[in-house]
């Protein structure tokens, strides 16, 4: 019996993330002085559905028994609330779509010893209600031991040997309070220049009088019993001192925040009749406190970078391709667990653009005074090629391999380098060295040459046998062949002078023959003749 059968692989793709969490939802143990040492700290997230953690596993009958989110009451949330979104009670579910409201449970970070062996470990609660019932995920309870603790914080004005610091708010605030006074005092102060109090002697006074002043109005008619009978009161002018003192509270303002008007933009009355120098200061100067703001959050940065480490460390399973400076390279997590000595570098700051780009040049100056100096064994084309991408990377291209070849280069089909560097060049000869191998070079072309003479002659002596030689051969093989001509002509002259003998012989052989017989006849005509024949007869036999 057989059967059709349909495979289905499920692959899944994890990641690490970064989740911003907001001050509100978060709490820790009073006399913290940092996440990773302290007992106890806690997350409420509020933003998951009923659908969502039951998709994760969670108990859905526990689930569906919490009750939804209310609405926020916490001063951070309302404040960022500016359009009203958080006032809804159910946030976002009603009793048709259950499944999409929110329900707030509790992420616990805690140390305890839960297994009772007598050492604290670190484990990860997950509660959910008002009354902190621990959930159940997958039929067990969410209690999990953790590694370190999933947050990383970071402050702009730390305090000594606490965990919570202070904001640019909390620098700022009273210095806003008495611009806040002293701006309400001067708006005062001209609201009863333009509508000052008015003095009115009782028997001036008629019945509509203080009707009409207390009406005013552009234009108004004021109705008295004496005319100039009111006497308006002078108010004086306060805002000559209340401007200097907000331009004091402003600079203060500057110390405390380093935001000036030179980080805002230009400004002509600050960089009249100064120098380049003088201005790069006075900026150099106001930033100081915002680089220092950075160089501090840089650290809570670091944080989080080394818990990103720690979490692929732990669950990554296979490896990558990755793209890493411009270049794909594998990366397997799996190589990372027993790396320990590894150090995580945040930018501290190291001046401007324009400073940087000036200390780089210095640098590239002094590898070309050794290069130049033959001193190679210190500045290599690796080194090279790093200042040469490290000015391409301040000047603001991020692809250096765009202006330079990276001497590292690999081709990945062949495993050769991409950019093999070129023959060192040989060092200057001596001058006396040169001048002798001057002197042998110009006796070995002499001698090249009279060698070269003396070939062309022997060749041409040969040339000249060798056609003598065939000459030779030539006409003695034509003579030869005259010779074998005249040969056979001398033979075939005496063949015919042979046979020409031999015809003239036959011929007067044959003549003797006939003659012979002629005679033989006559003589035998001439005796029957003579015997007496009749005439008759001897005419016919004649």
């Amino acid at each position: 019996m057989t059967h059709d059968v349909t495979i289905v692989t499920t692959r899944k793709l994890a990641q690490a993330r970064v989740m911003g969490v907001p001050p509100e939802e978060f709490g820790i143990e009073r006399g913290a002085r940092n996440i990773r040492d302290c007992n106890y700290c806690f997350h409420e997230v509020v933003t998951k559905t009923e659908g969502q953690l039951i998709a994760e596993g969670f108990d859905a009958g526990q689930i569906r028994s919490l009750a939804p989110r209310a609405g926020a009451t916490e001063i951070e949330t309302l404040a960022r609330d500016t359009v009203e979104e958080h006032l809804a009670a159910t946030a976002g579910g009603d009793g048709v779509n259950s499944a999409a409201r929110l329900v707030r449970i509790t992420e616990h970070y805690v140390r305890m010893d839960f297994e009772g062996t007598g050492r604290p470990c670190l484990y990860q609660v997950i509660t959910g209600g008002e009354q902190g019932e621990i959930l159940r995920k997958d039929g067990k309870d969410c209690i999990t031991p953790f590694d370190a603790m999933p947050f990383a914080a970071t402050t702009p004005v730390p305090v000594t040997h606490r965990f919570f610091g202070r904001s640019i708010a909390d620098l700022v605030m009273s210095l806003q309070r008495e611009k806040t006074a002293l701006k309400r005092g001067a708006l005062d102060n001209l609201y009863l220049h333009n509508n000052p109090r008015v003095e009115v002697a009782e028997q001036n006074a008629g019945p509509n009088t203080l009707d009409d002043l207390l009406v005013s109005r552009p234009g108004g008619v004021v109705r008295t019993k004496t005319a100039g009978g009111l006497n308006w009161q002078v108010v004086p002018d306060i805002t000559s001192s209340i401007y200097p003192m907000l331009q004091y509270l402003d600079a203060e303002l500057e110390v405390r925040t380093g935001l000036g008007k030179q980080t805002q933009g230009i400004d002509a009355n600050a960089l009249q009749n100064q120098s380049a120098t003088a201005v790069a200061q006075v900026f150099s100067a106001s930033q100081m406190r915002i680089k220092l703001i950075a160089r501090i959050m840089a650290e809570g940065v670091r944080d989080v970078f080394a818990l990103l480490h720690g979490t692929i460390r732990k669950h990554g399973q296979r490896q990558q391709t990755v793209r890493l400076r411009n270049a794909w390279v594998d990366v397997d997590p799996r190589n990372w667990k027993t790396r320990d000595d590894m150090t995580i570098n945040v930018g501290l700051g190291s001046g401007g653009k324009a400073q940087q780009f000036a200390q780089t040049m210095a640098i590239a100056n002094i590898q070309k005074e050794l290069v130049v100096g033959g001193k190679i064994n210190l500045v290599s084309d690796r080194e090279l090629y790093n200042t040469a991408a490290e000015l391409t990377r301040i000047m603001g291209h991020k692809n250096p391999d765009r202006f330079f070849n990276d001497p590292a280069a690999v081709n990945p089909q062949t495993g050769q380098l991409l950019h093999p560097p070129p023959t060192p060049p040989q060092p200057p000869p001596d001058p006396k060295l040169a001048t002798l191998q001057a002197r042998l070079q110009a006796d070995q072309v002499a001698a090249a040459h009279k060698a070269q003479i003396e070939h062309e002659r022997a060749q041409a002596d040969a040339i000249h046998q060798q056609v003598k030689m065939q000459a030779e051969i030539e006409l003695a093989r034509i003579k030869a062949g005259l010779d074998a001509k005249i040969a056979l002509l001398d033979a075939h002259l005496k063949t015919l002078s042979h046979e020409q003998k031999l015809q003239h012989a036959q011929e007067q052989h044959r003549m003797d023959v006939a003659e012979a017989a002629l005679g033989m006849a006559a003589s035998a005509a001439h005796r029957e003749l003579k015997a007496g024949r009749p005439n008759g007869e001897g005419d016919a036999n004649a």
